[in-house]
């Protein structure tokens, strides 16, 4: 298991590296750059091209991404182009807002998954199945932003039960009743845009797991539906839903980057967005850099618990 670990985890470097440079090279691709973000019409060439050497974008494209890259290494994201505000400070404060918003969403989207998901795959072909089946087809065609919208304008607008923008009201941060009216909204989005697919999943592995032969020899014994699904197939089915929890562990912090900008949440989506629109590129690199190594530990993360959840895998490892 340790050489297992050590294996993948040296299998990072370069992955992080290929990842990187190509989102460098493609923020330096763009027509415009973050000094045109900042600067003026009424500026002079000279002062534009004093604030590129400021800022290093008048170096070789390959010494730009060595500096950032040593400065990675020392631990320093470093700062804004445009704000000049210290990139890891920021992360540190948005991140936790990401987190609080997205975790409970993802969580009552995948029990929910796995309760409805079960019941639709047992029942394939009858009505509770394409209601359910239905419903979640609906969810993957809905785009997020649109639902979004709908929801602002119906509990927000029209029925005025829920605040719209921020995580607080101005002067009532630490007061939970006004999170929690300002957390609803944007919560059930997410809910709504992470159930489909964790739904269909489970579905999926349920009518799999369904067909196989120890279910037949259950029913030989004169087991119930109820008792087959409930010791048996629900077990079997909770093993691929370790891979999305542990594919998951990324969107507990890029995962919710449109509708945290629709609800003007205070998380990484509106940072990472404003960057975008700048070409800040020190600010982008980190949020990928970021959600890269999130992507490759949560891989990690569901080969190790797939190892020690089943014995089957735990023996080949072993072996």
């Amino acid at each position: 298991m340790a050489v297992y670990i050590l294996r993948r985890l040296l299998q990072v470097v370069p992955m992080l590296l290929l990842v990187t440079f190509v989102v460098f090279l493609l923020v330096h691709a763009a027509p415009y750059d973050v000094v045109d973000s900042i600067t003026t019409p009424q500026m002079s060439d000279e002062t534009v091209a004093a604030i590129r050497e400021r800022y290093g974008l008048d170096q070789p494209l390959l010494v730009q991404y060595g500096l950032w890259l040593g400065h990675v290494l020392q631990g320093d994201l470093g700062y804004s182009l445009a704000s000049r505000h210290s990139i890891a400070e920021e992360l540190a404060v948005r991140i936790p807002n990401t987190i609080v918003l997205v975790a409970p969403a993802y969580v009552v989207a995948l029990v929910l998954a796995v309760v409805l998901g079960l019941l639709a795959g047992s029942r394939r072909g009858k009505l509770v199945d394409k209601v359910i089946d239905g419903l979640a087809g609906i969810g993957i065609a809905t785009p997020s932003f649109w639902f979004a919208l709908l929801v602002i304008y119906v509990f927000g607008y029209v029925l005025r039960w829920f605040p719209i923008i921020g995580m607080h009201a101005v002067g009532k941060q630490g007061d939970p009743l006004d999170f929690l009216a300002h957390f609803v909204m944007p919560f059930l989005v997410l809910v709504v845009a992470f159930f489909p697919e964790l739904a269909r999943y489970v579905r999926s592995a349920t009518i799999s797991q369904l067909s196989q032969d120890y279910v037949l020899v259950q029913r030989g014994f004169g087991a119930s539906g109820g008792h087959i699904l409930s010791r048996h197939v629900s077990r079997n089915v909770m093993l691929p839903i370790i891979t999305q929890l542990g594919l998951a562990l990324p969107i507990l912090v890029t995962g919710a980057i449109v509708t945290e900008s629709i609800f003007g949440w205070p998380g990484v989506g509106p940072y990472f967005l404003t960057a975008t629109r700048s070409l800040d590129y020190p600010v982008i690199l980190a949020v990928l850099l970021l959600s890269a190594v999130l992507v490759i530990i949560g891989n990690l993360i569901a080969d190790i618990l797939y190892v020690l959840v089943d014995p089957r895998i735990r023996i080949g490892a072993g072996s």
